[in-house]
């Protein structure tokens, strides 16, 4: 990638995921972007796992946002098939330890080798086909890019992955976001180097990109500047290593805080910290960033 730039790309997930997704504000954080002049990508979740359905049957106004938003600059890949938390492989310690994933931690903890066995490569080529299908039926465009739910992986999920999609963003390498969210506040930012970012990125066969972490979920004020110092962080050492900086939101947690404000707190950091490294920033979505 050129060094001269500095790649920021913005991520948001669980389009379509009942309970964590409504049409006014996808519609409400479409326009914001625009209004910053920010670029970014959306996973979209393809099947309603409460009712089973297509999630164009359960919203049918998302085919059409997504139309429109296409040809602002933003674009949009899958998020699992269903958003179950082990449908391609496991989530992560960090995500497991969050206060609302008890049973799923105790569930993977009595089924891994059963769970192992399942997300073999075969597996998942056919969970990844049939909810891509759905999506690109309905939207008439390739999807090109993937995150699992609850960054869940499996070397089948990278394999398959790796196979019929331009690149995945399933992986974190700043854990210290989700330290936050389990009441670990006194953890410090976790380091970011050149090592640490080959090791995530050898796990995936294909194009990954690792992300940062989400410094808008659920955010309550007396979080903001310790959230904040983080983000700072982690964008210096993306700019120091010359990787590209890839947050994530999510479609109604950055809505329920002060997720908004730390986003554009964060926009206007990246363009002073660029500045200052003589570097020239650049919004864009993943499927742009991955033809570079």
């Amino acid at each position: 990638m050129p060094s001269d730039k500095f790649y920021f790309a913005m991520t948001v997930d669980d389009v379509a995921l009942s309970h964590w997704y409504c049409e006014a504000n996808f519609r409400n954080l479409i326009r914001f972007f625009d209004q910053e002049g920010v670029k970014a990508t959306f996973f979209v979740v393809p099947v309603d796992e409460e009712t089973d359905k297509p999630f164009y049957e359960v919203f049918p106004e998302i085919p059409g946002i997504i139309k429109e938003a296409v040809k602002s600059g933003h674009a949009f890949g899958q998020h699992g098939i269903r958003h179950n938390r082990f449908e391609l492989g496991i989530p992560p310690a960090m995500v497991l330890d969050l206060p609302h994933e008890t049973e799923n931690k105790r569930y993977a903890a009595e089924n891994r080798e059963a769970l192992e066995a399942d997300h073999c490569v075969e597996n998942c080529r056919a969970r990844l086909k049939s909810g891509r299908d759905i999506l690109e039926k309905v939207l008439g465009m390739p999807v090109r890019g993937f995150r699992s739910p609850a960054v869940q992986s499996s070397r089948g999920m990278f394999q398959a992955l790796a196979e019929a999609y331009d690149y995945d963003s399933s992986l974190v390498w700043q854990q210290t976001g989700w330290d936050y969210l389990n009441g670990h506040t006194e953890v410090l930012p976790r380091k970011l180097d050149a090592e640490r970012y080959a090791q995530i990125t050898l796990q995936c066969p294909g194009i990954e990109y690792p992300l940062a972490c989400d410094y808008t979920w659920f955010l309550p004020p007396e979080r903001y500047e310790l959230t904040l110092a983080l983000a700072r962080h982690d964008i210096d050492s993306c700019i120091s290593l010359g990787v590209p900086f890839v947050p994530v939101s999510h479609v109604n947690p950055v809505y329920e805080g002060e997720g908004i404000r730390m986003l554009k707190d964060i926009f206007a950091y990246a363009r002073q910290a660029a500045e200052a490294a003589g570097k020239e920033l650049e919004f864009i979505n993943l499927e742009k960033l991955s033809e570079k």
